[in-house]
């Protein structure tokens, strides 16, 4: 299954999209920036925010609720955590995932690190999400159901693939 998602995520384009796909990815990343932004007040932002300080190296990629900027990894990690402080993250019910509280801090923070278009952020996280959908889709429940949190399974898949797409990384 994961060539298969390689080779597709590789080569997908914005155009491909279909309209409706591409609005209500759009709603998704606005309304995950906007819960990120609203987390990064909190004390676990503020926690995963000081460990990012301490051990990411310095980079373009903004820490949300800050005028800081760190390395693309070390900023997804504090992001990712303000995602989800507040527990108002979307959910997927393929796999029951929190899907884009992951996929978006990286695609933001690889978008920004390699200076990536409007587009190119949109069709990447577009890309990680339907590749996380799509694993947790053939895990049906079995993941949740034998008490995997099935969120930090399936979502570093997404945000992999999500990276990889900005990144410009072939399938093999």
């Amino acid at each position: 299954m994961i060539p298969r998602i390689a080779a597709w995520t590789s080569a997908l384009t914005l155009d491909a999209v279909p309209d409706a796909v591409a609005a209500v990815a759009r709603c998704c990343l606005v309304d995950t920036l906007g819960v990120a932004l609203a987390g990064s007040a909190t004390a676990v932002a503020g926690t995963a925010q000081a460990v990012a300080f301490a051990c990411g190296a310095s980079g373009n990629s903004t820490v949300l609720g800050t005028a800081s900027q760190l390395a693309a990894p070390a900023a997804a990690f504090a992001n990712g955590a303000a995602a989800h402080a507040l527990d108002f993250d979307d959910n997927c019910y393929a796999g029951v995932v929190h899907g884009s509280a992951v996929v978006l801090p990286a695609a933001l923070a690889v978008a920004e690190a390699v200076d990536a278009s409007g587009a190119d952020l949109l069709t990447a996280f577009i890309a990680g999400s339907e590749a996380e959908y799509a694993v947790g889709a053939a895990a049906t429940l079995s993941l949740y159901d034998r008490g995997w949190w099935t969120t930090g399974v399936l979502g570093p898949i997404g945000a992999a693939a999500a990276a990889a797409r900005l990144l410009r990384l072939d399938a093999a």
